[in-house]
């Protein structure tokens, strides 16, 4: 699995959860407070944690650059 995609199940199945976060965010029909669980995720820190490793970002941040897309994102 390592050769093939490049990182191992862990990390592979958290890009998929993630992915699926930020379609639920873009899609405004999840509350954040909901969204750990329906992602696949046992609790909201470690949630965040994924998030902002996978995004760069936290999922506050991400919903306020999707709905401000002029917005300069800082680091």
């Amino acid at each position: 699995m390592n050769n093939y995609f490049g990182c191992n199940f862990k990390r592979l199945i958290n890009s998929y959860r993630v992915a699926r976060a930020k379609e639920l965010l873009d899609g405004k029909d999840c509350p954040v407070s909901e969204l750990f669980s329906r992602c696949g995720f046992a609790s909201k820190s470690v949630f965040y944690v994924v998030f902002k490793k996978v995004v760069g970002m936290t999922p506050l941040q991400y919903i306020s650059q999707s709905r401000n897309p002029f917005m300069i994102q800082r680091n």
